[in-house]
């Protein structure tokens, strides 16, 4: 196990060492202001961070994905059981869901601007409901995927229906639905981008946007560097969250 973990932390630095040498090279290439060299923008994001600037939209972003992330996920949870489990609800308005996913939620954008302002609402709203979306449809596919094998043998129990939902299906589902997640994520940050460019004042995508405005391009890639952090830290905390709970399903893998 430690051997596996070593080699996969090997991988990711190499990776890193990579992106950098292929940035390094593309600077030169260019040789314009436009791609600073990667020690510059590092130079440029530490005084950033020291200075505090970058850090306040550091962490308004931040809880706005965590917070969008939560609700998305705590509502899609409820829908997805229940039209997963419940064939008549899944009837009558699932191919709404199946129309509604499908539908790119960043249109209606100036819509929720004029109903919720431009504060913070708005931007959790959004990333709201598009993880709302994909994560009821595919919490719903893997309710229906459970064997009916299953439910038959832990009926032998007499158990209630909260049991049956949290001893098998949620667990079963679990699984799916990390994973989902996970990819999910750089759908998460691609809205925080958009929702902050959009008649707003803070957070890291309008940072982003005002330092390319002044073509500030140290400090833009800096933000930029910030941004993909947030993708970094939430991917890592959903995985780790998904090996306790589904460490089951990893064993066969080596982890």
């Amino acid at each position: 196990m430690l051997k596996t973990k070593t080699k996969k932390l090997l991988s990711q630095f190499n990776a890193l060492i990579q992106i950098i040498i292929i940035w390094q090279i593309g600077s030169i290439l260019l040789h314009r202001e436009c791609l600073p060299m990667p020690f510059v923008v590092c130079k440029s994001l530490t005084s950033d961070l020291g200075e505090g600037r970058l850090l306040t939209h550091f962490c308004i972003s931040l809880v706005r994905i965590l917070l969008g992330t939560f609700f998305g996920m705590l509502f899609s949870l409820f829908a997805g059981l229940i039209l997963g489990h419940k064939t008549k609800v899944n009837n009558c308005v699932g191919e709404l869901f199946n129309f509604l996913y499908i539908l790119p939620k960043v249109v209606f954008l100036p819509v929720i601007i004029v109903v919720m302002g431009i504060g913070d609402l708005p931007k959790i709203f959004l990333i709201t409901i598009v993880l709302f979306f994909q994560q009821t449809i595919i919490i719903r596919d893997s309710v229906k995927k459970i064997p009916e094998e299953y439910f038959r043998v832990i009926e032998v129990w007499k158990p209630s229906k909260i049991s049956v939902f949290w001893h098998l299906v949620i667990p079963a589902c679990l699984p799916d639905v990390m994973t989902s997640l996970r990819m999910s994520i750089g759908t998460s940050i691609a809205m925080l981008f958009i929702t902050e460019n959009f008649a707003s004042f803070t957070g890291l995508g309008y940072y982003i946007t005002a330092c390319m405005d002044r073509r500030d391009y140290d400090e833009m890639y800096a933000a930029i560097i910030a941004l993909a952090s947030i993708g970094c830290l939430l991917y890592w905390i959903v995985g780790k969250i998904e090996r306790y709970f589904c460490g089951w399903k990893e064993k066969g893998n080596g982890y």
